[in-house]
């Protein structure tokens, strides 16, 4: 966990007053000034979040409990194989910690991860629910297989995305190619921002589910 002096360090780095690393988290800045000030016991999903905002501001923090300005990433990893999947998952939960992170989805047919990783699909199911990272998810018009809230949907058109569904989430871009049982993870920020904006323009062309809809996560369909 990162310390209070190492949050300071952080903020100066960027030239951050606590009211920027405040936006940047989702926390009040009173609770931002008694961490700082090392009053009190700040849970581990407040220190992470806080962590999470400033590692996406351009902040590395390296061992021995140092800071410093993060150069840009460039590395790619993938992953073949039956457990494709649990690795790809093992990635994301790794960024994943709190309400503070997103995941975007474009392209996904859920079916897949019952068909390919069903014992996968339980597991994000708890990790998502516990550290309530934020989702959301581009599936084709009419596709009204869910495995989270309907809510975080909306539909789109096929002829608007491309064959290979992905995911954007920190500095990751990730392709699923599901019939070769392969994850390819692009980790940089230049070009998971620019899928992030893409993801975004599409998102607000789509249309939200209709209510009436449910999570398959909770249907008999799914193995536990």
């Amino acid at each position: 966990m990162i310390t209070p002096e190492q949050i300071k360090a952080a903020r100066a780095l960027l030239k951050w007053k606590q009211s920027d690393l405040a936006t940047a988290s989702g926390l009040s800045l009173p609770s931002i000034n008694n961490i700082e000030r090392a009053i009190g016991s700040p849970r581990v999903d407040t220190m992470a979040a806080l962590q999470t905002a400033l590692e996406n501001g351009g902040i590395q923090f390296t061992s021995g409990r140092g800071v410093c300005l993060r150069d840009e990433v460039f590395e790619v990893h993938k992953y073949e194989g039956d457990d494709f999947i649990r690795k790809q998952n093992d990635d994301l939960f790794s960024c994943m910690h709190s309400p503070a992170d997103d995941a975007l989805m474009c392209g996904l047919d859920e079916r897949k991860f019952v068909e390919y990783a069903p014992d996968q699909v339980t597991r994000y199911d708890r990790y998502q629910k516990k550290t309530r990272f934020t989702e959301r998810i581009l599936i084709r018009t009419d596709d009204t297989f869910f495995l989270a809230n309907p809510h975080v949907y909306r539909w789109i058109s096929p002829q608007l995305i491309g064959t290979i569904p992905y995911l954007v989430y920190k500095d990751r871009f990730v392709m699923i190619m599901w019939e070769s049982r392969r994850v390819v993870i692009i980790r940089n920020q230049s070009i998971a921002d620019t899928f992030r904006k893409q993801f975004d323009f599409l998102w607000n062309l789509a249309a939200p589910v209709p209510p009436g809809h449910s999570s398959k996560i909770r249907d008999s369909e799914i193995k536990k």
